[in-house]
């Protein structure tokens, strides 16, 4: 299994959002973040599995013909003698082989968005380009949670790659399904990247995941610690916030460090 931010010895995680007084007063009042479906991602390459179409191997060749007949035996109505052609045509005609490959790579990738859902975390709070690209050019806000709880300390560690990962279609081997989920391109690896992993519950493959209701994700009490309030955002208006709804809920400030390329927080702890 990949590696948790937990394992990796992290105890808080953040979350670089935009300031939206609705989104934030719904995040601190029904204790909810909300979670994307892949397609929504602004990397046309992420969550977009590719199936391994190198039918050289005889031996993965063959497994792959198994694993399409098992799967149209089990999903369609198809006659024997119809799954006996196509049977054939697998054995025979690699290039077709191939094209149904692909194919099943594309209708994955569309069941994948269909189902699963995914909250992007980072452990560097001063990271001036997550608070460009995510914090609405440092005018947004970061979320800071604890990983002290069972919902946090999930979060999966994404992969950066040099080469865009192929998956034989036939794997039941779970890593190899959950880099699917995971990997990025190379240059993505500033944002050293843990990702909650969840599935909606009307579409979930098992009931055993973190689970979304209208792709919002419930979080336990003490998840989320803190909101830090972006260098060129409005401090006053995003405490004013906190201190009405959630005023266990800290409110921090990222101040920028005169004459350096760095930011600092500021902590201000909640009046109880």
């Amino acid at each position: 299994m990949p590696e948790t931010a937990w394992s990796d010895g992290h105890r808080v995680l953040y979350h670089w959002q935009g300031f939206n007084a609705g989104y934030l007063e719904q995040t601190l009042v029904n204790r909810t973040i909300h979670c994307s479906a892949p397609n929504r991602f602004n990397d046309p390459w992420d969550c977009k599995p590719q199936f391994n179409t190198d039918l050289s191997d005889p031996a993965n060749h063959e497994k792959y013909v198994q694993w399409a007949i098992a799967l149209v035996r089990q999903r369609t109505t198809m006659t024997d003698a119809d799954i006996a052609n196509m049977e054939t045509t697998l054995r025979t005609n690699k290039l077709r082989a191939a094209e149904l490959i692909s194919e099943v790579s594309q209708s994955v990738a569309e069941s994948i968005a269909a189902s699963y859902r995914v909250y992007c975390l980072g452990p560097d709070v001063k990271n001036l380009l997550m608070w460009a690209h995510y914090g609405d050019s440092h005018k947004g806000i970061c979320l800071e949670f604890s990983l002290r709880n069972a919902i946090m300390c999930t979060a999966l560690r994404c992969e950066y790659l040099d080469e865009f990962p192929l998956v034989d279609v036939h794997s039941n081997d779970v890593e190899d399904q959950m880099r699917v989920l995971l990997a990025k391109g190379r240059p993505w690896e500033y944002e050293k990247e843990y990702r909650l992993v969840a599935q909606e519950r009307n579409q979930a493959v098992t009931q055993d995941a973190l689970l979304t209701d209208g792709d919002n994700l419930k979080l336990p009490d003490g998840a989320l610690t803190a909101v830090i309030v972006g260098c060129q955002g409005d401090f006053d208006q995003v405490q004013a916030l906190v201190s009405r709804v959630a005023p266990a809920i800290a409110v921090k400030r990222a101040v920028r460090v005169p004459n350096r390329y760095q930011i600092e927080i500021v902590g201000y702890r909640p009046r109880l």
